[in-house]
């Protein structure tokens, strides 16, 4: 953090979480400078998200963060891939494991670079990892316990006003634009009178963090556990099964309140739900936190020069682990059109794209998220359960009647309403064709964590993409068909299929737009003349890459080009253009193409070439 802070940025960031940071990252590849505000001095160690998803993770190693780095604090692939459904968290009745139970568990191998398809890693501390490489970055000036204001905005930039905390000192900060990624409750968003589309409650729920070595007490490892021991209903998150955890309570209003949760009674429902007596020692809380499950998108996504991007702009419940791959996915989206406007003078409509592309992904993300959330509710049937049956007992815990016995008799009192319904699911449970009716219930719940074609197969539709008559196909949450129709994410394939390697995705680099030539599509250009004058743009002719040919021909049925033609990439890495037979186009048509995706050809040494 500097000293003295600086008075101009071209981009000035309030927020330092995942989004914010991932923002000014891909901000820096394009070149393009940042000021990070975050009012907090450090990150908070209570766990929040705990997933990164495959899209996510191609994005952070685009950015130089590496697998293997973020893996150092991950949980091991054999952890993350369960998911189990308990009485206590030994007493398992039901799982789910995503390398064995989805209808296609080779699909990641065949359509991933990588051989990890998603990470249970805790967002502190893939947080920390991040705050690595932006603190290292030139270009990033990250100022930590900085708090943001208030912004005045004029047609040409944005002046906030920051306080330094360490000492209240007030200062000013003109950016060129400014980036609201300050999470749900987000200042800037209300300064701006931006509201909130949805419902703001579905459930409030308070969790507890706690760290404990139980490698050696838990029989079948897993990331998640749903606990249906009635006396401590709730969730395990297993953000590391040897170090991090988090117990999930919902809290039911007004017959109870967070404040009732203390973290005796907290510690105490943790022991029962792991299965420990007395004698097994104490379950130190660290930290606890209450939230609200809400389904919200925000009304607009700019206003003006201002941009929401992450939780600002949009909340959903966790379920399917959308919340923070969601953040990570806008800001790719918005940075390089950031960079096109401040870099090679497009024009500022290209900006308006990104809420068009971005706001129906997110609206889909949160639909399906509270579609998981409510299905859950289906196991709880299935075992013989009311669904309502925790609310239920809370209303009876806080019933001014039950308040006015004895506390022995309270004690009784609910101690027999959970022996009955620990009963229920002995019933259940040997129930040989109720027990066959909760796996399926189980097996129903797979869309819940294995979402491919939600986290790959989105196809964006606006003005920064030039449609080739392909009709853009909804996909299904755990189906992806690789494509390279305009708007899709340009698929991962082997160049070298034989020793499956030269990955299709190296051709392309954050920030850059990438040209794939097939056929006579070269004759369009002199190939002596450089085309990153003004915008970053690399030329790649299919048949001079230096790969097997059963790789080009792959590339070549992937992009479903016949003889000649050519694919368009944009920096993000989704296809904004493709022509089967491009060589019938004139250079005219070509330049006009470009210069409509955000693209100004204004190189005289370009517009040469393209005539």
């Amino acid at each position: 953090m500097t000293s003295v802070p600086e008075t101009k940025t071209q981009v000035l960031i309030v927020g330092a979480g995942p989004a914010g940071l991932v923002m000014a990252l891909c901000l820096a590849k394009c070149g393009v400078k940042s000021v990070i505000i975050e009012r907090q001095p450090e990150i908070n160690p209570h766990p929040k998200a705990h997933e990164l998803n495959t899209r996510s993770l191609e994005i952070l190693a685009s950015l130089g963060i590496s697998l293997d780095e973020l893996s150092a604090e991950a949980s091991p692939k054999s952890d993350g891939c369960r998911i189990a459904f308990c009485t206590t968290i030994n007493n398992e009745f039901g799982a789910i494991d995503l390398l064995r139970d989805i209808e296609d568990p080779e699909k990641y191998d065949r359509y991933l670079e990588s051989d990890v398809p998603y990470l249970n890693i805790s967002q502190t501390e893939a947080e920390r990892y991040i705050r690595l490489h932006v603190a290292a970055h030139p270009s990033i000036d990250l100022r930590l316990g900085h708090e943001w204001q208030s912004v005045e905005t004029q047609a040409e930039g944005t002046r906030s006003s920051i306080k330094d905390r360490s000492d209240n000192r007030l200062y000013q900060i003109e950016a060129d634009w400014l980036i609201a990624a300050d999470g749900a409750g987000s200042r800037v968003r209300q300064a701006r009178g931006i509201e909130m589309i949805g419902p703001e409650k579905i459930q409030d729920f308070k969790n507890a963090y706690f760290e404990l070595n139980l490698r050696e007490h838990i029989e079948r490892p897993a990331k998640l556990y749903w606990i249906f021991e009635p006396s401590a209903v709730g969730t395990f998150i297993a953000h590391h099964i040897e170090k991090r955890w988090v117990y999930n309570v919902p809290i039911f209003e007004p017959w109870e309140r967070a404040e009732d949760y203390t973290d005796a009674i907290l510690a105490e429902r943790i022991k029962c739900a792991l299965g420990l007596d007395d004698g097994d020692g104490d379950v130190e809380i660290k930290s606890t936190s209450v939230w609200r499950m809400t389904v919200q998108t925000a009304e607009r996504w700019r206003d003006g020069r201002v941009f929401l991007v992450g939780d600002a702009a949009h909340r959903f419940p966790p379920t399917g682990g959308l919340g923070m791959n969601s953040g990570i996915g806008d800001v790719h989206n918005l940075s390089w059109k950031l960079a096109q406007i401040i870099k090679a003078g497009a024009d500022d409509s290209l900006l308006d794209t990104y809420e068009v592309e971005r706001k129906p992904v997110a609206e889909r993300n949160a639909a399906e998220s509270f579609e998981n959330f409510e299905r859950i509710f289906d196991v709880v049937k299935a075992i013989g359960l009311d669904p309502d049956g925790a609310e239920n007992a809370a209303r009876l815990r806080g019933s001014s009647w039950l308040r006015l016995l004895p506390r022995f008799l309270q004690n009784g009192l609910l101690n027999t309403l959970n022996r009955l319904v620990r009963g229920r699911i002995r019933k259940a449970l040997a129930d040989a064709s109720q027990v066959s009716k909760l796996r399926a219930t189980i097996q129903d719940q797979i869309p819940h964590f294995d979402r491919i074609g939600l986290d790959l197969g989105y196809v964006n539709d606006s003005a920064a993409v030039i449609s080739d008559g392909t009709v853009m196909h909804q996909t299904e949450v755990t189906t992806y068909r690789p494509n390279c129709q305009p708007g899709a994410r340009f698929p991962h394939i082997w160049l070298s299929p034989e020793t499956q390697s030269h990955s299709s995705h190296a051709l392309l680099e954050y920030g850059c737009w990438t040209l794939l030539e097939f056929g006579d599509a070269l004759a369009l250009f002199d190939p002596a003349v450089d085309l990153t004058d003004r915008a970053s743009l690399q030329r790649i002719h299919v048949d001079q890459l230096e790969v097997s040919d059963a790789g080009k021909r792959a590339l070549k049925d992937l992009c479903e080009i016949e003889t000649s033609g050519r694919i368009l990439i944009r920096p993000d890495g989704h296809v904004a253009l493709r022509e089967s037979d491009s060589a019938a186009g004139t250079s005219d048509q070509f330049a006009k193409q470009l210069a409509q995706l955000g693209f100004e050809l204004q190189s005289a040494k370009i517009q040469a070439s393209l005539n």
